[in-house]
């Protein structure tokens, strides 16, 4: 990671970023707000297990190689300690930035961690919703 990243004051801001990265199909953007530590792990919606930054962004690109992500959140429930943030969301995927109906909707449990560097990624899980049809949750669907 560089030196030179940014520094996130919040969680709120991180996963911001996160989507915006997805958006922009910037896998050098989204590596930067991960943790500078080799134990970080992502979980993609296919099931594959990443750890550390160079299985992550080969991820990433085979992720974004094709198009952008555009996430949407539906719902959202977070829990947060000192220094440590999980955020429970549901999020519609669009693959077109102009797409109305969701090509398909995402679990997604974010595992942000504070260090002398502000806010960071240390784990995201990613799973493709359950549901045939999808209504917006009344209740959390649970941390995976």
């Amino acid at each position: 990671m560089s030196k030179l990243a940014r520094l996130f004051h919040n969680a709120d801001e991180v996963v911001e970023a996160w989507r915006d990265a997805l958006k922009h199909r910037d896998v050098k953007g989204a590596l930067a707000i991960w943790l500078d530590d080799d134990s970080i792990t992502c979980v993609l919606p296919e099931g594959q297990r990443l750890s550390g930054h160079a299985e992550i962004r080969a991820g990433l690109e085979r992720l974004l190689e094709k198009q952008a992500l555009f996430l949407e959140p539906i719902a959202c429930i977070t829990h947060s300690v000192l220094g440590a943030a999980v955020y429970d969301t549901t999020e519609a995927v669009h693959l077109k930035p102009d797409q109305i109906e969701a090509a398909f909707f995402l679990n997604i449990t974010l595992v942000l961690l504070q260090d002398s560097q502000g806010w960071r990624i240390a784990h995201l899980h990613a799973s493709h919703s359950s549901d045939d049809t999808f209504d917006a949750p009344s209740t959390p669907h649970g941390l995976h």
